[in-house]
């Protein structure tokens, strides 16, 4: 493939992102399946798997989660100018700044500080 096409390719690709991102954000969010640890949310055509948050967590990661769950289906973080994005396999990805609360890592070092054990999946 030469250098036109690639672009070209590219650009297709973005726009069709940015017109996913725009028909998902267009819906609200609906719950699909609750389990014991996480639930399955619907927005358009992305699946999100999001922690519960449960009763006998700490208020401070109760907060961290709640924030955490409410950039991944809103796009908006209150900590933060978080990013929204779509891979080019379709795959939606919420990146937060690196000292948000929400942010993976500080999850995890706020679960090690409270003694709450946190899985990251991803």
């Amino acid at each position: 493939m030469n250098g036109r096409k690639a672009r070209a390719l590219n650009r297709s690709r973005r726009e069709r992102n940015e017109q996913w991102l725009a028909e998902a954000r267009a819906v609200p969010a609906v719950l699909m399946e609750a389990h014991e640890t996480f639930e399955l949310w619907q927005r358009g055509r992305f699946t999100f798997a999001l922690p519960v948050i449960l009763d006998d967590l700490p208020g401070e990661m109760k907060d961290a989660l709640a924030v955490y769950r409410g950039a991944a289906l809103d796009g908006r973080c209150p900590g933060c100018r978080v990013a929204s994005r779509v891979s080019r396999k379709g795959l939606m990805t919420t990146h937060h700044e690196s000292g948000c609360v929400a942010h993976p890592d500080r999850l995890v070092e706020l679960g090690e500080r409270l003694g709450v054990d946190i899985e990251r999946t991803s």
